[in-house]
């Protein structure tokens, strides 16, 4: 250490002198130490297999313990749904029980023909055709949406070809549409 180090601390040189020499100490006789503890060991692990006692087996790890519980749990489960499929079975009715009911068709073997009924006039829808001119941020099928409730590729076919337009999609602000509407 240095000396202006030792003046801020208050150490004296011989205690630093006397904190080496035991430093050195330490680590000359720390394998000895570690013998000395090894055979300790060894007499004690004689002495308790003399008298029958048996070291306690260390604990489990994680892993096992989640492999347990796997096959327990799939063990579980195939009961249940053992369990479950063979109620389902006990309560279900026996076909025997049901009588089976023959259609219509198959009892007459001929059909019937319903004649339409020539009192009843059948009325055909009207097609009026609506204009609507193009604001900004419109788009064909905002349009079909306002007119008719929903998007249908019918009424994109139908007002295209109303208004005899090549490209559906290329409208313009300030452009008059011929909208078909079926009033009925």
């Amino acid at each position: 250490m240095k000396s202006t180090t030792l003046k801020r601390s208050n150490i004296t040189r011989e205690k630093v002198a006397m904190m080496e020499a035991l430093n050195r100490y330490n680590r000359e006789h720390q394998d000895e130490d570690f013998y000395r503890r090894q055979s300790k060991n060894r007499e004690l692990d004689a002495l308790l297999q003399n008298f029958g006692v048996r070291q306690q087996r260390t604990e489990k790890a994680p892993q096992a313990y989640f492999v347990i519980g796997l096959i327990a749990g799939v063990i579980i489960t195939l009961l249940i749904t053992t369990f479950v499929s063979i109620l389902i079975n006990i309560s279900a009715p026996k076909e025997d029980v049901i009588p089976k009911v023959k259609p219509a068709a198959q009892e007459n073997a001929k059909f019937r023909f319903i004649p339409a009924d020539s009192s009843k006039t059948v009325t055909t829808p009207v097609i009026t055709k609506e204009e609507y001119t193009v604001k900004e941020g419109d788009t064909l099928e905002s349009i079909i949406i306002r007119f008719y409730g929903s998007f249908d590729m019918d009424k994109v076919n139908q007002i295209q070809e109303a208004n005899k337009m090549a490209n559906p999609n290329a409208l313009s602000i300030g452009q008059k549409l011929i909208i078909p509407v079926n009033k009925g």
